[in-house]
């Protein structure tokens, strides 16, 4: 074995980004023949034959940190893409209150269980949060069935909207607080500049984008290169206004949605991103994992790892009855929020590695390595179980009519 990494070593770069070219090739199928989900597999893979497996690959290799940047990067870049603020209009009520309830009740549940565990209030807000978020990965199985019309399933994906910039925020305050202390001044100062950027990224860099599209006429694969361009300069425009990066893609990704109307570049663009440089960050994420830490959390802090799956499934399932039974939901349409809203993958995992590599001037990382495991943990749980439990009430709604937006009170819209 020892030899054969010595040899994978010693490759030419291209011929190590060749192998890694080949392993994004199988193991989409290999996730698929086995219905396990995509996402589990890379970061499976990662922890396999990074440095805690058989250390076959290096997570600070230029190839490494590369796609994990980018994959980092265009994730939450298309996590923004995704949100459709016309599903704010449909069913505003409802888009109001669960996303009030799914964001604010697995954050309260996730930052007493962090305080309980002995981490400090920054720490223990910002593991929260990460629990506050939500991807909607069952999303493609509620579409299929015909679903996506039903307002209970409109106002889960408008939550999303909520939940993700709420979560985006938190982590830019918890991350200024841990690096530079606390001070209501700087606090001030950074929720100022949150104010000021996430309208300039909306309302100013859209228009600017529409403009250059439809002025300029950007040829098709010009407009392909203008999303990397967007992706890399919401990055840097957020650091300006001492935010992260991961930030700025996300808000990029809001501000190319509401400008671009064209599938087909965004299309071919998020075959690229999913292919190759999304995974990469997957793995690059799975190379932190390591077992006998996460032996040990669960060990000596079960609080920890199995008080954040409890205070997750808890927190969403609470905002779903609680809504449901508030917009008179049927049973099933209660369980099919919670289901839609348990996964966490996309902003969850973008957040808490960027916590982990955050560190304060005595060179400590905002969370720890037992709460990376822990969130991986919650990762591969929610990932396979909220899915499934998607499929279960889908499959209860599926042969039942569609109610008409129109036809409900404004007020329940």
């Amino acid at each position: 074995m020892q030899n054969a990494i010595a040899a994978f070593s010693n490759l030419a770069p291209l011929t190590q980004f060749l192998l890694w070219i080949m392993l994004f090739l199988v193991v989409p199928g290999l996730c698929e023949r086995f219905k396990v989900p995509g996402v589990l597999g890379f970061i499976l893979l990662g922890w396999l034959l990074g440095p805690n497996g058989i250390g076959l690959l290096d997570p600070d290799s230029l190839v490494s940190r590369m796609g994990s940047e980018l994959g980092v990067g265009l994730l939450l870049f298309f996590v923004g893409f995704e949100i459709d603020f016309a599903l704010l209009k449909k069913a505003r009520a409802q888009v109001l209150c669960f996303g009030i309830a799914t964001f604010g009740l697995p954050l309260a549940a996730g930052t007493l269980v962090a305080r309980l565990a002995g981490f400090e209030l920054n720490a223990a807000l910002l593991i929260g949060s990460l629990l506050a978020s939500h991807t909607l990965l069952a999303y493609p199985i509620v579409e299929r069935a015909g679903l996506v019309g039903r307002l209970s399933v409109v106002a889960t994906a408008g939550a999303t909207v909520f939940t993700d910039v709420a979560a985006m925020v938190v982590l830019a305050v918890c991350l200024l607080v841990h690096q530079t202390g606390f001070s209501e001044s700087i606090i001030l100062k950074q929720l100022v500049q949150i104010a000021v950027f996430v309208p300039l990224m909306i309302f100013g860099a859209s228009w600017l984008i529409k403009q250059l599209v439809q002025r300029v006429r950007l040829r098709f694969e010009a407009q392909l290169l203008l999303f990397f361009v967007l992706v890399a300069g919401g990055s840097e425009a957020a650091t300006l206004f001492g935010l992260d990066g991961i930030v700025g893609a996300f808000m990029a990704g809001i501000a190319a949605r509401r400008a671009i109307r064209r599938e087909e570049p965004t299309h071919v663009l998020k075959v690229v991103a999913n292919t190759f440089l999304i995974p990469a960050f997957f793995m690059a994420t799975g190379m932190l994992i390591q077992p006998a830490v996460l032996v040990e959390t669960l060990r000596e802090q079960p609080l920890l790892a199995l008080g954040l799956v409890a205070a997750l499934v808890a927190g969403k399932f609470l905002a779903a009855w609680t809504t449901g039974k508030l917009f008179g939901y049927q049973r099933a349409e209660i369980g099919l929020c919670f289901s839609l809203t348990l996964p966490q993958v996309a902003a969850t995992l973008a957040a808490t590695t960027v916590a982990y590599r955050t560190v304060n001037a005595a060179q400590q990382p905002l969370i720890s390595h037992e709460v990376l495991n822990a969130v991986l943990l919650l990762v591969v749980l929610t990932s396979i179980g909220g899915p499934l439990l998607s499929q279960r009430y889908v499959s209860r709604l599926a042969a039942q009519p569609v109610a008409d937006p129109a036809a409900l009170p404004e007020g329940s819209r």
